[in-house]
């Protein structure tokens, strides 16, 4: 769900008359190849056919960067229509799918983007309407990262950007404007979707510095966070108004300040919410102790995503990733034990790995399997912009190609030979160690009721396929 894109919406739907288009939410179930891309939602033309003729302002959510080609497009397409329209791009900061724009902004301007906010939102965009409306930009020269044709090269656009210091300051997202019933027809989502479900974040940013990872140089390497208070009334305030009772964090490090979450979970406890979440985008699994793990799993807590990225400590290191295996190991068992389901994920192909390496993550895979962890993910490493690793590697032709599957990488195929191999050998440990729980994601997936994000892929994929056949 695109959540910072509610963010803005429901800071702006007070101040002015506005509308949502939900390019992948309009018509999940519509789905074309083109080019070397498979394209679902709303068709161009239509998309753009409901841009109403009065339209002053348009502003464009870079959710992705593998929704490069597509935003080339939908931008030309808009300005060969409506000439006068002005085009606004925002940023995905808080996603590790995200990039940061400030690498590739040219390219946006050449296809006629007007104005381009880096890093957050919510902030940046009404004074940047607001200079629009009186024409005065004295208050947007001021304003590290807004950058507009005219005076691009005048910013030094590698200046930190100043973020959101108090996020509970910020309304919640406008979820009524977007079309989060289509979502829920979908039956799949970031999230193993069990229900229907909305999105949350309850803080920003990361402490770390990983350099794979573009979310460190779009937030200074700062953990900010929401208050307990502000996120438990945010659960009660969407159960009570979209009647959904199933949450999936966001967060890229929900549990960086055990306190916090603590007196989460005792707040939903004391308050008696009915209601289950998940750590859908990873966390810090170091964090979290095994006595405050037990307190989630008493909140409503089902599922943890977490990140040991590779079993070789040479390769941790050159990633600058801090990870304790053994630790990671303890606390599996007793999610395994807790029924809280959990997902590990590495990343292949991190300049410097070799064989033996990966030899090291095979073997750290066994343990996680043996300890009861439900779920692994193996990602290619891809150089986003804005991550350490952009301009390390070449061979791509669009950023819309930079996903976790880069065929394009010269060792692709030594790589994705490994992956397949480990997903199998994954599938027959689990069937070793804990068969019951192989046969409880079966029946999960005939019930269109995920635990696991490897049930929900089975079914996403074949969901995809089918809506191509059609």
């Amino acid at each position: 769900m695109p959540i910072t894109a509610a963010y803005l919406a429901a800071v702006l739907k007070d101040r002015y008359k506005i509308s949502v288009l939900d390019a992948f939410g309009e018509d999940p179930f519509n789905a074309w190849k083109e080019d070397k891309y498979i394209i679902q939602g709303i068709s161009f033309n239509k998309l753009v056919s409901k841009i109403p003729s009065n339209c002053k302002y348009c502003i464009l959510y870079v959710s992705t960067i593998m929704a490069n080609y597509v935003l080339h497009k939908i931008i030309r397409l808009i300005k060969e229509k409506y000439p006068s329209i002005r085009v606004i791009l925002i940023e995905n900061s808080q996603g590790v799918i995200g990039c940061s724009l400030k690498y590739i902004y040219k390219d946006f301007f050449n296809s006629g983007s007007d104005y381009i906010v880096l890093g957050e939102c919510e902030e940046k965009v009404p004074l940047l309407l607001t200079s629009l409306e009186c024409e005065d930009f004295s208050a947007v020269e001021a304003t590290r990262g807004i950058l507009y044709k005219g005076i691009v090269g005048k910013y030094n656009i590698d200046e930190k950007i100043k973020n959101i210091s108090n996020l509970d300051s910020l309304p919640f997202p406008a979820w009524e404007m977007f079309p989060i019933n289509n979502y829920w027809k979908l039956r799949y989502s970031h999230g193993p979707m069990q229900s229907n479900y909305l999105a949350i974040m309850t803080s920003r940013g990361c402490p770390f510095n990983c350099s794979f990872c573009v979310v460190p140089s779009m937030n200074q390497n700062k953990w900010r966070a929401r208050s307990p208070e502000n996120v438990v009334d945010e659960f009660e305030y969407l159960s009570t108004r979209f009647g959904v009772n199933e949450f999936h964090l966001e967060d890229l490090n929900p549990t960086s300040d055990e306190k916090r979450i603590i007196d989460i979970c005792n707040s939903i406890i004391n308050k008696d919410l009915k209601i289950t979440w998940k750590l859908v985008s990873g966390s810090k699994i170091e964090t979290i102790s095994l006595t405050t793990l037990g307190l989630m799993k008493l909140a409503g807590c089902n599922y943890i995503s977490f990140s040991p990225e590779s079993g070789s400590k040479k390769v941790l290191k050159l990633m600058k990733k801090p990870f304790k295996h053994e630790y990671a190991l303890e606390i599996t068992k007793e999610m395994n034990k807790l029924k809280i389901r959990s997902q590990a994920c590495f990343v292949l192909g991190f300049p410097g790995e070799d064989r033996d390496d990966r030899v090291l993550t095979q073997k750290y895979i066994q343990q996680l399997a043996k300890s009861g962890v439900d779920e692994i993910a193996l990602f290619i490493m891809t150089p986003i912009p804005g991550t350490k690793t952009f301009g390390l590697l070449s061979g791509y032709s669009d950023y819309s190609e930079l996903t976790f599957a880069p065929t394009w990488r010269d060792d692709y195929t030594e790589l994705c030979k490994f992956r397949d191999s480990m997903y199998r050998r994954f599938l027959l440990l689990k069937l070793l160690y804990h068969p019951v729980t192989v046969f409880l994601q079966f029946i999960n997936l005939l019930r269109k009721r995920f635990e696991t994000k490897s049930e929900m892929n089975i079914y996403r994929l074949m969901t995809i396929n089918k809506i191509l056949k059609d």
